[in-house]
């Protein structure tokens, strides 16, 4: 970040985001590249940015991570009534480059965090996606009906490392939520009306959990290591789980923030996690969820990244302080507690 810049005016956002939707109602999409490269910016702006109108400048390395993110689950075998397993298809003509190097690190390891260990190998795939990220949607992303519009970033100077143009980042930071919704529609439309899928899926009521819903049995596998870790308490209210129903929770809620990580993971019980729901926890929560976290930073890494979710402290503290800015900024209402 280094050009400093007045933060948006109101009329300025309101633009930034009808020019967002013109990319992904008017734009033309041969593939669902588009769609997680505004998604890859959005939560890089998060983790890496702040709420000042400032540039941000993104490593095509990270941005293919987020890619690799997004397709891992995606690119596994689809299975759906009586059909064999197939892998989605994510281009009009064939199947995704960035799909074809996740399958190939799919052959070869189990979990996304078994790649991620291998640090030769890991570095090798993200080079490959970031070749493709920066030869298609980054050229393509600003392009409306023939024209192009450089409101997101400049071709010119984004050769190297992609470089957000001032106010940018603010606009993505307020418009996480809007953005990230918006993306994962257009996504599933995409994947719904492609002709090479359509045969299975015209009747599938609920691709959005295939495609972006965490997987249910890794979060059963998260709350084995939090039972121990919370010594078979709720993280909320202290009482026993014993002989009660639990749930794992994303402290900052999965509608904020739609990325699993693991230090983000508590354990409650049925009750609290029901009341909870998708509001953000006070800030008297927050205080212990940092201190548990920086308590525990090692068990979490060890044990919850070998399931295969990111275990990065520095990164989820930051997601968290941008939530609570936007909570402050917006007056979003807080639960506190039973």
């Amino acid at each position: 970040m280094s050009t400093l810049a007045a933060i948006p005016t109101p009329q300025e956002q309101l633009k930034f985001l009808k020019q967002i939707q013109q990319i992904l109602q008017s734009g033309t999409f041969t593939s669902t590249y588009k769609f997680a490269l505004l998604m890859s910016l959005v939560r890089l702006a998060i983790e890496q940015g702040e709420d000042t109108g400032s540039d941000l400048t993104l490593d095509y390395l990270d941005i293919a991570e987020k890619f690799i993110d997004l397709y891992w689950k995606q690119s596994l075998p689809f299975q759906f009534n009586e059909y064999d397993p197939f892998v989605l298809q994510q281009s009009t003509g064939q199947q995704a480059a960035i799909i074809n190097h996740i399958r190939l690190a799919q052959s070869q390891f189990k979990t996304l965090a078994a790649v991620r260990r291998d640090s030769v190998f890991w570095l090798k795939l993200k080079k490959s996606v970031a070749t493709t990220v920066k030869q298609m949607p980054v050229v393509y992303l600003q392009n409306i009906n023939g024209q192009t519009f450089e409101f997101l970033y400049c071709l010119a100077d984004s050769k190297q490392n992609l470089v957000l143009l001032p106010k940018v980042m603010y606009c993505l930071r307020q418009f996480s939520e809007i953005i990230e919704e918006l993306c994962q529609k257009r996504w599933i439309d995409y994947i719904r009306g492609n002709r090479k899928n359509l045969l299975v899926l015209d009747g599938l009521p609920d691709l959005n959990e295939f495609m972006f819903a965490p997987s249910r049995n890794q979060l059963g596998q998260v709350a084995n290591v939090l039972i121990d870790l919370q010594q078979c308490q709720c993280f909320y209210c202290g009482k026993s789980l014993k002989n009660k129903k639990y749930a794992v929770d994303h402290f900052i809620p999965w509608s904020l923030y739609p990325a699993d990580t693991g230090h983000n993971f508590v354990l409650a019980d049925d009750v609290c996690n029901s009341q909870k729901s998708n509001y953000l926890a006070s800030e008297d929560f927050l205080e212990q969820w940092m201190i548990r976290n920086q308590l525990h930073n090692q068990t979490i890494q060890n044990e919850i990244s070998q399931l295969g979710f990111l275990t990065d402290i520095e990164r989820s503290h930051r997601v968290a302080g941008w939530a609570y800015e936007q909570a402050k900024e917006n007056g979003y209402l807080m639960w506190r507690g039973i």
